[in-house]
């Protein structure tokens, strides 16, 4: 989806977005990208609890 797309998305409501290297079989944006467009929109996104974390090798 464009930019203008997923800002509207936020402003009809979603809350959350996917995030992660990749989502079913197609590779997502880079984390850049998405923390670029929350600073567009105004959004800050929330840190997850340190007992929540996915474990990194």
């Amino acid at each position: 989806m464009s930019e203008e797309t997923q800002a509207l998305c936020f402003l009809a409501g979603a809350n959350s977005i996917f995030y992660g290297p990749k989502l079913l079989t197609t590779p997502n944006p880079a984390r850049d990208r998405d923390l670029s467009l929350l600073d567009k929109v105004g959004m800050v996104p929330m840190e997850l609890p340190e007992s929540d974390r996915p474990e990194t090798d």
